[in-house]
């Protein structure tokens, strides 16, 4: 194949520490039968025989070219090498990863047959440390909408214009794990993608892959913040992901990760609150929570239980103050969470839970105390819907999911001059379980006497069973 006329292709591979796959990923690249290509190897100071390797390839002169040094991580190397470019476009494969013979010369006639296309992408496989077919990447035709559902393009299998690359910013490099999905959606939502029906490359996996590494402690969380960041929500999709690791990490531990990838806007914060270090607070329990003008407060959970030595069918009734107002009152067992509804509009909010008895202990005999207190979570409007929601346990997530109504990406729905919050589109399904409803202070009846109330009937897996 001639190289007159053609464009350069440059193709980047960020590396750190992967001598073991590297040079099946070089060989890989330059013996495609596509005659202009430039491969840029950035490497991150690698110790473990990476530099030797990449010396091997000097004799290629500018058809290869690396650099080793420090840098801030994989989206820095890909800048970096992007920066250092020559080619019209860019493909990038990792160290670890490898194109199908005939790549190149596939995306180039891809792009050049379809001009108004700024990224092209094909099919892939997955590959063990052995280089042995195990399945198929699932990959699908995507757009900007489809991508709000999920990543459904197979990183080594993209080649993209670069004026388009630098038209969107690059890169992202304050993320570490889903970069590449970030990148896609930038291209998608000003410029069209195509897909090639063709296999294009293979994504290696193994146990130190990154995707396998990070998933579940930096993935899942980029990838939320990622699809509120440009959709402002989230899809069922995710959501589900995401429920899997942690909707077993508690509640505050849950929507404390819901917070952090910005899903839910404005969030809320407990100022103070006179629980002691060991978790147990006095008869007069006072919460202090701050919250914003575009957030403000609609609920708090209390997770808790009583005294061990007390009888395990033991009860009693809290009272609970809102901002020094009675509210209601509570019937609480001897483990329990409270969700307090609370409708005030301040910014600043005090809570109190009043507790009928105390007691002292020997170790501590110069404080009264009535109960533990584990939890405390103020929920805003959409959190509070979330909550409500909730499965029991991470195996019902899918089920819980796919009862949902989808999900609709901000693009699609401006025209309604308002956000689709996470909490709107969640149909009602399941509430967490022993969840305490408040109660209304006894009513009086016509001889002045306090009318009895039943407790609302408990199920046989709540008896057997406490959050």
């Amino acid at each position: 194949m001639s190289d007159h006329g053609l464009p350069l292709v440059s193709v980047i591979t960020p590396s750190y520490n992967q001598a073991k796959y590297i040079q099946e990923t070089i060989e890989s690249i330059l013996t495609q039968d596509y005659p202009h290509v430039e491969l840029i190897v950035v490497d991150g100071g690698s110790t473990d025989g990476t530099l030797p390797i990449l010396q091997k390839y000097s004799h290629y002169g500018e058809r290869f070219r690396f650099v080793s040094e420090k840098d801030r991580g994989q989206s820095h190397a890909i800048n970096k090498g992007v920066a250092m470019a020559k080619g019209e476009i860019i493909g990038w494969v990792n160290s670890d990863d490898m194109y199908q013979p005939g790549a190149i010369r596939k995306a180039v006639e891809a792009l050049q047959n379809h001009p108004e296309w700024a990224m092209a992408y094909g099919k892939a496989k997955v590959i063990n440390e052995k280089s042995k077919v195990i399945r198929e990447y699932h990959v699908r035709h995507a757009d900007y909408q489809r991508l709000f559902e999920g990543c459904m393009i197979c990183q080594p299998a993209v080649f993209m214009r670069k004026e388009v690359l630098l038209q969107v910013g690059g890169v992202d490099e304050s993320l570490q794990f889903c970069m590449d999905y970030d990148l896609w959606i930038r291209i998608s939502k000003h410029h069209r993608i195509g897909f090639i029906p063709d296999y294009l490359a293979n994504a290696r996996t193994h146990k130190a892959c990154k995707s396998i590494r990070l998933w579940r402690t930096v993935g899942i969380r980029e990838v939320i913040r990622t699809c509120a960041k440009h959709y402002g929500t989230i899809s069922n999709a995710w959501m589900t992901h995401f429920l899997k690791f942690y909707s077993s990490e508690g509640l505050s531990g849950l929507f404390r990760c819901l917070r952090e990838t910005g899903a839910f806007g404005h969030s809320l914060r407990i100022s103070s609150t006179n629980r002691f270090n060991d978790f147990w607070v006095p008869p007069r329990f006072c919460v202090y929570v701050e919250s914003a003008p575009q957030s403000p407060l609609r609920s708090l959970l209390v997770r808790g239980r009583l005294f061990r030595a007390l009888p395990p069918n033991f009860k009693f009734t809290c009272s609970v103050l809102i901002n020094g107002q009675m509210v209601g009152s509570y019937l609480v067992g001897q483990s329990f969470l409270l969700e307090i509804p609370i409708h005030s509009e301040d910014r600043q909010n005090h809570i109190e839970i009043v507790a009928p008895f105390h007691f002292s202990s020997r170790k501590h005999p110069d404080r009264l105390v009535s109960f533990v207190v584990s939890e405390i979570v103020p929920l805003s409007a959409e959190e509070t819907k979330l909550f409500r929601q909730l499965p029991d346990t991470s195996p019902v997530a899918k089920t819980w999911i796919a009862r949902l109504v989808s999900a609709v990406p901000r693009a699609l729905h401006l025209q309604r001059k308002r956000r689709v919050p996470v909490g709107h589109r969640i149909r009602r399904w399941k509430r967490a379980r022993n969840v305490i409803r408040v109660q209304r202070s006894p009513q009086k009846n016509e001889n002045g006497k306090s009318a009895r109330q039943n407790p609302p009937p408990v199920s046989n897996r709540q008896k057997a069973t406490s959050r």
